[in-house]
């Protein structure tokens, strides 16, 4: 009876010391992980992440070799007359004689219009008369003086109106040689405002007088770019009326215009048969280095993590790389960047679905 009374309690003994065990050998028992141990990783859970990193994403690409290109610069400008000039006549009277018609090209020195002389001709020839008569009173003064006949005073005042004749004479000459009005350079008579028969005052204007060849073109310079640009620096320039010239440097301001943050520059071009008119708008082209760069589609730019215009490219591990970019040249079709390699991957279909880092199976154009 005794020996019953203790079988129960030493067999439920026996039986949970089996169940723990078990329990531990087969690998399901509850184990404390010892101090600063980080958690166990599954097979399972890492050949999930294994799987990730290989994923390659589909991506048409195509390889980009540098180029050299030259940068340019387009500005637009104007023509100008090299030279002009308002024509006015330093002597009254009626027009007599119009020499040239307004639109005809002129020497320098040719006659434009001729104004009446008669009256100045003879005014002319008694001063000469009275020149001459002075210059006889005057030799005769000093013979007197020699033999004492004649004071110092008498000599001084002989001498003295001989001066006044002869100034008037010149006067006289100077008045007949402004009543012809002549061309002060060679040029086309652009406007003439005068009639024969018609008679103008002192300081009248009669027309305008410009000189084309050369001609000038005149551009507003961007302040960072002036550097460039020297005395001689040629330039491209295309004009409204289909003509392309070359032109030179010929002005550089040494003045910025506060307002517009430019510099006034002036291009010299050849104008031999003035068929080039002043006013024209001109569009001028300065080429202005040699600059490697890579062309491709503006579609294909994005921003990078601080804003900047980049471009995503394969490296030679297919994996995306983010490389920033300067845009130096832009049409309607390309641009042309700066900042790249020599050789470069860059992505041309599916670059929105793709990251730094990813890993890519690139098919490429021709």
């Amino acid at each position: 009876m005794e020996w019953k009374s203790k079988v129960g309690p030493i067999t439920a003994v026996v039986i949970a010391s089996g169940l723990v065990a078990w329990m531990v050998l087969s690998g399901n028992g509850i184990t404390v992980s010892p101090t600063g141990a980080q958690p166990v990783t599954t097979e399972k859970e890492v050949s999930n992440q294994q799987a990730e990193n290989l994923i390659a994403y589909s991506v048409q690409a195509k390889a980009l070799t540098v180029q050299s290109i030259a940068v340019h610069l387009p500005l637009s400008g104007k023509t100008l007359a090299n030279e002009s000039l308002t024509l006015t006549n330093t002597y009254p009277g009626r027009v007599t004689k119009v020499l040239v018609e307004k639109g005809t090209f002129v020497k320098k020195g040719d006659a434009i219009i001729q104004i009446d002389t008669r009256t100045l001709k003879s005014q002319l020839s008694q001063a000469k008369l009275l020149v001459k008569q002075r210059k006889l009173e005057l030799d005769g003064m000093k013979k007197l003086k020699a033999g004492n006949f004649a004071s110092k005073v008498n000599l001084a005042q002989a001498e003295t109106e001989l001066a006044s004749a002869q100034a008037n004479e010149k006067a006289l000459l100077v008045s007949l040689e402004n009543a012809t009005v002549t061309a002060p350079f060679s040029g086309i008579l652009n406007t003439l405002d005068v009639q024969q028969g018609q008679v103008i005052a002192d300081k009248t204007s009669i027309g305008t007088l410009i000189a084309l060849n050369p001609i000038r073109i005149t551009v507003n310079i961007p302040q960072n770019k002036i550097y460039q640009i020297t005395q001689g620096t040629t330039g491209e320039i295309a004009l409204e009326s289909g003509q392309k010239v070359e032109g030179v440097v010929s002005y550089i301001s040494a003045a910025a215009n506060e307002s517009s943050r430019s510099i006034s520059v002036e291009l010299l071009v050849d104008n031999p048969d003035n068929s080039i008119p002043t006013g024209l708008t001109a569009k001028v082209d300065f080429i202005l280095d040699e600059q490697k760069a890579h062309a491709f589609s503006p579609a294909l730019l994005t921003l990078d993590n601080d804003g900047k215009t980049a471009i995503k490219t394969i490296d030679l591990d297919n994996k995306v790389k983010l490389i920033p970019v300067e845009v130096i040249k832009s049409d309607r079709d390309e641009i042309w960047v700066s900042g790249l390699p020599d050789q470069v991957n860059i992505i041309t279909v599916g670059q929105g679905f793709v990251n730094p880092g990813d890993t890519v199976d690139a098919h490429y154009q021709n």
